[in-house]
């Protein structure tokens, strides 16, 4: 019986090819997996929300208005 298991690697760029090549001598399958753009939450064991996401970004990218009080922030809606 034979068992597939997937594994990630991070290489660097110029061993990609050799890699790929050595699968293919051995019988395995590669593929390029993109990173999932939602952040997992192991407290709640779920992904984040695309709101929550977009919020991390905004922060990220400087895009956040701070307020000193609760009727500051109520006069921006």
């Amino acid at each position: 019986m034979t068992t597939a298991v997937s594994i990630n690697i991070k290489l660097p760029s110029a061993d990609i090819s050799f890699v790929k090549e050595l699968a293919s001598r051995m019988g395995w399958s590669v593929s390029d997996v993109t990173p999932a753009d939602n952040l997992f939450d192991p407290e709640s064991g779920q992904y984040l929300n695309d709101e929550t996401m977009q919020a991390i970004r905004d922060v990220e990218a400087g895009k956040v208005t701070r307020c000193k009080d609760m009727s500051e922030l109520l006069a921006l809606i």
